[in-house]
């Protein structure tokens, strides 16, 4: 085996779900070239992504480019992690003699006749890293490669200095609370009692970070003008590159966010986190290390995602004392301070 192509055409958190399949296939095949093909919105991550070769990015109003250079590679083995009409015809133009997806994309039938192996593994009873790992030909790999992110000095750098810049000098917590799906919105108010909570629990400042679209921006300075106005809060959404955010939150004390690719960041470099799901099934996308905790619209703090068929409720329905109560449970390693340095 010389060389493989990974298409994954998927969001920013399929993207991070996908290392896993990465190191595992680095394992199996130590000396072949690895291209993985990207969607234009993941292209801040292409940097970080490990045991890569090479990353294409497909951009939808400048794809000639792409579709040339595909002609003139040859791949000896095509996974397609995407399974839609666009990333078959890449497989197919891969000129792979193996072009691998699941059984259910085939089910497609215009889809079908361009793979030549299919992967019985069933969505909806699979966490995403589970599955892709089985879709990369790899059952059950010991032990099992988590999900990883390489951030470059000069990105860690950055990040240090924002610290400087805002006076954080040790310790500080991660709040998350923006998406570009407005129905994965916390209610403001309970936001802001949640961060009024952990000022007075921990003593440490709070960083908010988020996306720059217009709608979530407007919703997290809705947060923070419900927080007191002298209380060490610092909205960072939509001032930063995705790594430089992802570097912030690999250092962060605590990270509470609702289910977006920045919880993932925080799973992948083992932060104590709790992630917030209302109509999105966690069972899926959960993270997978044990200083984690998942809460969800419509259940109680003791809440674990067991059953891929459970149907979600509206974020409304999330308590703020259930949100609390998850987060006792995964302080026990953080300690309040007894300096105000940070303020």
């Amino acid at each position: 085996m010389t060389s493989i192509l990974l298409v994954q055409l998927k969001r920013l958190g399929d993207l991070i779900l996908t290392t896993p399949a990465l190191t595992a296939l680095r394992r199996e095949f130590p000396s072949a070239r690895m291209t993985v093909l990207i969607d234009h919105p993941s292209r801040d991550l292409a940097p970080a992504l490990p045991n890569v070769d090479e990353v294409l990015v497909y951009e939808r109003r400048r794809s000639l480019p792409l579709w040339l250079l595909l002609l003139r590679k040859e791949f000896d083995l095509c996974l397609d992690f995407t399974g839609t009409d666009r990333s078959a015809l890449i497989c197919f133009l891969s000129k792979a003699s193996r072009r691998v997806t699941l059984r259910s994309v085939a089910r497609h039938r215009h889809r079908a006749w361009v793979y030549t192996e299919l992967v019985d593994a069933s969505v909806r009873q699979s966490h995403t890293v589970d599955l892709y790992l089985r879709l990369a030909g790899l059952r059950q790999p010991e032990p099992k490669p988590p999900a990883e992110l390489v951030l470059s000095p000069a990105t860690l750098t950055s990040a240090q200095k924002v610290k400087r810049e805002l006076g954080v000098s040790g310790d500080f917590l991660v709040v998350h609370p923006g998406t570009t799906r407005p129905e994965k919105y916390w209610v403001a108010e309970r936001w802001a009692e949640l961060i009024r909570y952990l000022g007075d629990r921990l003593r440490l400042p709070v960083i908010i970070t988020g996306g720059t679209d217009r709608e979530e921006l407007k919703h997290i300075e809705a947060i923070k003008e419900l927080v007191d106005s002298d209380y060490p809060v610092h909205n960072l959404a939509g001032k930063l590159n995705f790594l430089l955010a992802a570097a912030l939150i690999r250092d962060a004390a605590l990270f509470v966010g609702v289910d977006t690719a920045a919880a993932h960041v925080a799973a992948v470099f083992n932060r104590p986190q709790v992630v917030l799901f209302g109509p999105t099934n966690p069972y899926h996308w959960h993270p997978l290390h044990p200083r984690s905790q998942v809460v969800r619209a419509g259940f109680g703090p003791e809440y674990q995602p067991q059953n891929p068929r459970e149907t979600g409720a509206p974020m409304t329905e999330l308590s703020t004392s259930t949100v609390i109560d998850a987060i006792e449970s995964v302080l026990d390693d953080i300690q309040p301070r007894d300096d105000q340095n940070d303020r």
